[in-house]
This record gives structure tokens, C-alpha cells and sequence, in this order.
């Protein structure tokens, strides 16, 4: 597991007096980013669940065209990495892990080099923009749109966790400042998890249709990840999902 070596902000507060599109996992789909973003008005505020990199063959392109757009959003597990590496406070070899599929956005970026040093050293390669707009994202997003609430996080909130005490409008905001690592790596299945004050909006969780179960909206459709797999991005505050590929 990737360490948060210099944690993003905990919690952000962002509020919208029209519809706004919430885009799910895109894993390097720079070319299906760009459709998607070409079917949503270019007024549209847009948001992103995390998981911008990694596996999918251009990184760099999916950044670029986010910060162009003026995205804001959460941080997912695989853009930990990215997020330190760029800031100059080291690379996590862990990137490496066919798993997490991180030499293609070492790639993207031109980076050839292996060695975890040398590979650190290149860090330059990566624009400030880009640094600067990954530093910008929180580990959960507090969004209210049009009067709608509704609580943006990369993997959802665990089940695994024990929220004796707290009441449910103060899960979220204690694990984003206590123990962000559980809004950023646990397999949770959306139709498990606890229901809370308001709608949760996860992606993390790689699914062939994106789902709406009432307290959740899951928006992971496999860009990147699975075979012939798809980018989502639901329109809140109607909750009607736009999908490319």
C-alpha cells in the first residue's frame, strides 16, 4: 500500500448552484475522457472520484485535460504516487506492481528510466500545472448542488470499520482526517456499504453498468481496467449517467 507521504487536504467544500458531472475511474483513457468531455455542455463544472492514473496508456493526457477543464475532486489510491513522486517527495516503488500498472504513467510522462532513484530524479518531467492540480484534491469532497448534498469519495466508506459513537454525518469527515487510507483502498461493494446522511459518490470499484442504489452512486465502469471497459460520469443533481466506449 501506498503511503500518504505529504496527506492532500481532508476534506473540501464545494457548492453549485447548477448541474455538475461527476466522472468515475479513467486510468490513463485519455481519448475517452476527451469523448465524454465532448458530450457534457462546456459549462458544466466537472469533478473527478480519484484514479486518474496508471494502466491506461496516457497519464499525462488525462491530467492535462483535467486541470485544462478546471476538475476538481478527490485523490484515488493510484494517483498517491503520482501526487508525491511530482512534488518531489519520492517515489514508491510500489507504483511499479503490474497491479497498479504505474510504468505507463512513468511512459507517459517520458520517463524510461527502472531504478526507483533514477526514476525519482526525473520528477522535473512532470509540468506544474499538473503538480499543482494534483495537489488540489482532497480525500472527500462535501458537494451540495442545487440543494442536493452528497459525499464524493474514491472507494466509498468500509465496512470493516467500527463507527461506535459517531453519528452518520460524522463518518466521512473522521475517517478523512483520521484514517484516509479507508476512503482510498478498500474493496467495498457499493450495495454493502452503511447507508449515511446523504448519497456517497465512489468509483474505485470496477463495475460494467455504474449503479445507483440510493445511498450510493458507483461510477467505476472499467476505463483502463477491464476488458472493453467504459468511462461514466454521472450529472448530479438528476442522477442520470453519461457513458463512452
Amino acid at each position: 500500500m501506498l503511503a500518504l507521504v505529504s496527506s492532500p487536504p481532508a476534506i473540501e467544500v464545494a457548492a453549485y448552484a447548477q448541474p455538475v458531472a461527476v466522472i468515475g475511474d479513467i486510468h490513463g483513457c485519455a481519448p475517452l475522457l476527451r469523448l465524454l468531455l465532448s458530450r457534457l455542455p462546456p459549462e458544466m463544472p466537472v469533478l473527478v472520484v480519484g484514479d486518474m492514473c496508471d494502466r491506461g496508456p496516457d497519464s499525462r493526457g488525462v491530467v492535462e485535460l483535467l486541470a485544462e477543464r478546471g476538475a476538481r475532486g478527490v485523490i484515488g489510491n493510484h494517483d498517491l504516487w503520482l501526487r508525491a513522486w511530482a512534488s518531489g517527495e519520492g517515489f514508491d516503488s510500489f507504483a511499479l506492481h503490474p497491479a497498479m500498472g504505474g510504468l505507463a504513467t512513468l511512459a507517459s510522462y517520458g520517463v524510461e528510466a527502472r531504478g526507483a532513484g533514477a526514476i525519482e530524479a526525473e520528477s522535473w518531467r512532470v509540468p506544474a500545472r499538473h503538480r499543482e492540480w494534483l495537489r488540489s484534491l482532497a480525500v472527500a469532497l462535501d458537494l451540495e448542488v442545487m440543494g442536493e448534498r452528497y459525499w464524493l469519495v474514491h472507494a466509498g466508506v468500509p465496512t470493516t470499520d467500527s463507527f461506535a459513537g459517531l453519528r452518520v454525518a460524522e463518518v466521512v469527515p473522521h475517517l478523512a482526517r483520521e484514517k484516509p487510507a479507508s476512503l482510498l483502498w478498500p474493496k467495498t461493494e457499493p450495495g454493502d456499504m452503511l447507508p449515511l446522511d446523504r448519497t456517497v459518490v465512489m468509483g474505485h470499484v470496477p463495475l460494467r453498468r455504474p449503479l445507483d442504489t440510493g445511498a450510493v452512486l458507483a461510477i467505476d465502469t472499467g476505463a483502463g481496467t477491464l476488458p472493453g471497459g467504459r468511462l461514466t460520469a454521472v450529472i448530479l443533481p438528476e442522477r442520470r449517467f453519461v457513458t463512452v466506449g
